[in-house]
């Protein structure tokens, strides 16, 4: 940010200019979660609760301004008016008898559809909340879309706690002022790279020298387990679109409860059972593959992605809304690999849990991630530069896992009303990969159970397989043995 002529424009940096590469193509999120309780209430205050909500995080109402490249501008105040006309706010009732054919359950279909369009960024905020009313058993669902520039998998569980919040005081007469708006906050990559001003310009010396090179150097050596769809296309600048397919699952809760609680006994947390499960999972569906190495270590090249509000050098007090990521990839197991006759699946799973540890505190390559697209994964990349890396169907790994954890806020909010409350009952959370990515990116969130989300760009055949078996596995944790190996687990299931 600058002085106070322009204090409202904000510079992009590190991912913020990754994902704005083409106007019109967005790495669009939802955030999808169902609610029960009296939903005519609950429409009869949205308005107003998204209007102050978009009122409260400034960067909600960013807009990408054209005479300055890398940039984007805080607007005023949106009015209740704003929330029509800007389209900010959209819903959708179905009748008894769509409800009952199954309409209102049809979101899945929805969700992948509207990620694939993309905002507008020079006119359309980054946010908007579309809204779907059942009147089987009082049911709302509520999907938040953002654009990842302003937004993450925290954001939009902060947004849609807000709207609730502001709903249940609302109900209650409890509040008719608009909150003060909070601080606009630098990006992550300013407030990061702030802990070290020196590693920042050695970082950014060597990639601005040798950052291609060693760029293509890493691409080079990756194979993906799984064939890319025919409607893949390889790495150009401008870079062009490729599409993503969705799938979601519910779980269990008494799956879930159990999964946490053998983590605990196994010294493992559910982020590195997760590592396992990924691991587990594309074997399954790798071996199928005609270039399948049997009896080999089975190697994942597999990055993760982590919440860094909390893991900055002067961590804020407010929940920030914007992109507060970064990623690192899990090395040892794209070099070494695993033996899945030999390899106990808890032995991984606190493994992971360790290398996870090892990369939030030595941040050389998170850094070094963050300054290559701040400075040559971009809306500036040349063309020679996309020729020269040479990266097949836009695909840089196998699997991204974003286990954005167990929903973090209050689940019921009192009503003025015969239900008495609404309660949050589940929640998904997805996005495709329209540029360079993964084959696969893996989401997990928690409320009374697991829910599960993939966005794939394989051949569908095999994506099939691997969502099936990620979900049987993340399922059966629980009842997973301390001396279990990887092919025991994977056996039992029966897939």
């Amino acid at each position: 940010m600058t002085g106070t002529a322009d204090a409202r424009r904000v510079k992009l940096r590190g991912i913020e200019r990754m994902v704005t590469m083409v106007d019109g193509v967005s790495m669009k999120i939802v955030h999808s979660m169902l609610v029960t309780g009296d939903a005519e209430t609950l429409l009869r205050f949205l308005p107003v609760a998204v209007m102050r909500t978009f009122n409260l995080h400034p960067r909600m109402r960013a807009l990408q301004v054209k005479d300055e490249e890398f940039t984007a501008e805080i607007q005023a105040p949106v009015t209740i008016d704003d929330i029509a006309n800007k389209n900010l706010l959209r819903v959708q009732r179905f009748s008894q008898s769509e409800s009952s054919e199954g309409a209102f359950e049809d979101w899945q279909v929805y969700a992948e559809a509207e990620c694939n369009v993309g905002f507008d960024r020079y006119t359309q905020f980054p946010f908007f909340l579309a809204v779907w009313t059942g009147e089987k058993e009082e049911q709302t669902r509520l999907m938040l879309f953002s654009d990842h520039y302003m937004s993450d998998g925290r954001s939009g569980m902060t947004v849609l706690n807000c709207v609730l919040e502001q709903v249940s005081l609302l109900s209650r007469d409890a509040d008719d002022n608009q909150a003060d708006e909070l601080p606009l906050r630098p990006s992550f990559y300013e407030m990061w790279l702030s802990k070290n001003l020196l590693s920042k310009a050695l970082v950014k010396g060597l990639i601005t020298s040798l950052g291609a090179m060693i760029y293509r150097s890493e691409l080079k050596k990756f194979k993906p387990l799984l064939p890319a769809r025919d409607d893949q296309q390889d790495f150009v600048a401008p870079p062009v679109t490729n599409p993503t397919s969705a799938s979601f699952a519910q779980g269990d809760p008494v799956c879930m409860r159990e999964a946490l609680s053998v983590c605990r006994e196994q010294g493992a947390t559910f982020g590195g059972a997760l590592v396992a499960a990924v691991t587990l999972a594309f074997y399954h569906a790798a071996k199928e593959q005609p270039d399948f190495e049997p009896g080999q270590p089975f190697k994942v090249q597999a990055d993760m992605d982590y919440n860094m509000r909390q893991r900055l050098p002067r961590p804020v007090e407010e929940e920030q809304v914007g992109a507060y990521v970064a990623f690192t990839d899990l090395e040892w197991l794209a070099n070494d690999g695993v033996d899945l006759k030999t390899t106990q699946f808890w032995d991984l799973a606190r493994r992971a849990k360790e290398e996870i540890d090892g990369n939030l505190r030595n941040t050389l390559t998170m850094d070094a991630v963050t300054v290559v697209m701040d400075q040559k994964i971009n809306a500036k990349i040349k063309p020679s530069l996309a020729e020269y890396m040479n990266i097949r169907h836009l695909q840089t790994s196998d699997a991204n896992i974003s286990s954005v954890g167990r929903y973090p806020y209050p689940r019921e909010f009192p009503m003025t009303s015969k239900q008495g409350k609404l309660t949050v009952k589940e929640l998904h959370v997805y996005n495709p990969i329209p540029h360079l990515g993964p084959s696969a990116v893996f989401f997990v969130t928690s409320v009374d159970s697991f829910c599960y989300s993939m966005g794939h760009k394989c051949e569908n055949a095999a994506a099939k397989n691997l969502f099936t078996a990620w979900v049987a596995v993340c399922e059966n944790i629980g009842s997973i043995k301390a001396h279990d190996t990887l092919l025991d687990v994977l056996g039992r299931l029966s897939l």
